[in-house]
């Protein structure tokens, strides 16, 4: 594809960098992990309005 035909594109081409796989199933953050959980215990999901 040309430069053209990329920007004329309505859906955006993203290329995700395969070095991120390290990540998949970790826990990097386990103490705002468990803080959110726990608000979300306490308070619960919003509701979603459908119209």
């Amino acid at each position: 594809m040309t430069i053209e035909e990329l920007n004329k594109r309505k859906t955006p081409i993203v290329v995700i960098d395969k070095s991120l796989e390290k990540y998949k199933g970790k826990n990097l953050f386990p103490e705002k992990l468990a803080k959110a959980n726990e608000v979300l215990k306490k308070i619960g999901l919003p509701k979603i309005a459908i119209k």
